[in-house]
């Protein structure tokens, strides 16, 4: 972290939900994100749960359906202002990524019934949208609420689900173990929860790792990067005794207006996307200098162009029949 004789304080891209989508659509845009799940899906995804779920629950050809939970990114989270904003933290479409795991699942369960979780209402319009007009032989249960309200209303239920999805919806929860107790808690016997988060070596990992922290402390004995990764995953998941397995995928995406030497729209964009903050060029010139080091450092080129090189770490969690 840069040392300065004043605290740098970030705004949150999210301070600003009109320049984040358009943010995050140029990101899309320019990104091979999706193509590389569904690589890595195709590749790892059926081993590791797919045909695991069939070893520990059966087929589903007793004619009972898979539950599932997908459990979104979007939240309330109050700024330095004091002004409450919904969100979609989400580095991609949701729905993208949840319809290439449940086209898997469908292969071995002929029914499937999934819950969602978003307390977003534009990206769960997006996905109830798209997954009406893309999905057959699932069934759904649409939560617009945060996480934390949808555990107290699961507590009255006690209902247990086959297989949850978490993927990149780990980035700023504010009690990182009790969440992820919360999700074991409602992981059926011979279950798999599923967890995508950014490396913390790598990537957009490494590089807001010279960020300023958050004035919120984090629940894990970890110290707090600007947002979370796999290190806070690791500590809380070993805190919690909650054994666990991993598996890595790359993506990339291409960068190379952020190093415009005259500022630019789509520079902005991209410098403002992978640092999480609102006019990122406007923050200090040592801090700026060493963040714009660390994305090339982490990036690769091609010709005229940079190419920013992501992995991301999945963790595959259990619960023992």
């Amino acid at each position: 972290m840069v040392e300065s004789d004043k605290p740098v304080t970030l705004v949150p891209i999210f301070s600003d939900p009109a320049y984040y989508t358009k943010a995050l659509n140029y990101r899309r845009r320019t990104s091979n994100y999706v193509e590389a799940v569904q690589k890595w899906a195709d590749a790892s995804f059926c081993g590791h749960v797919v045909e695991k779920l069939v070893a520990n629950i059966g087929d589903g050809s007793d004619d009972k359906p898979l539950y599932v939970l997908g459990v979104g990114s979007g939240r309330e989270r109050r700024l330095g202002t004091g002004w409450l904003v919904e969100m979609p933290l989400v580095p991609t479409s949701i729905y993208e990524v949840e319809l290439v795991f449940l086209n898997k699942l469908l292969l071995k369960f002929p029914k499937i019934h999934t819950c969602v979780v978003e307390p977003c209402v534009n990206l769960l319009t997006q996905y109830q949208h798209n997954m009406k007009e893309k999905a057959t032989n699932l069934t759904f249960d649409w939560q617009n609420r945060t996480f934390e309200e949808f555990v107290k209303l699961q507590q009255e239920k006690s209902l247990k689900y086959h297989f949850i999805s978490a993927c990149h919806s780990m980035y700023y929860v504010k009690n990182l173990n009790e969440t992820l107790q919360s999700l074991y808690d409602m992981l059926a016997l011979g279950g798999i929860i599923l967890i995508t988060i950014t490396a913390d070596y790598a990537g957009t990992g490494k590089v807001c790792r010279i960020l300023p922290s958050e004035d919120e402390s984090p629940n894990t004995a970890s110290s707090s990067p600007h947002y979370r990764d796999s290190a806070d995953i690791h500590d809380a998941l070993r805190q919690l005794q909650i054994p666990y397995h991993i598996d890595t995928y790359k993506c990339h995406r291409m960068i190379t207006r952020c190093f415009d030497e005259k500022e630019s729209e789509e520079g902005n964009l991209v410098l403002d996307f992978l640092t999480h903050t609102f006019r990122f060029r406007d923050t200090p010139k040592d801090l700026f200098q060493q963040v714009l080091a660390c994305i090339k450092d982490c990036s690769v080129q091609r010709g005229n162009d940079w190419f920013f090189q992501s992995e991301h770490v999945c963790y595959f969690i259990s619960k023992p029949k």
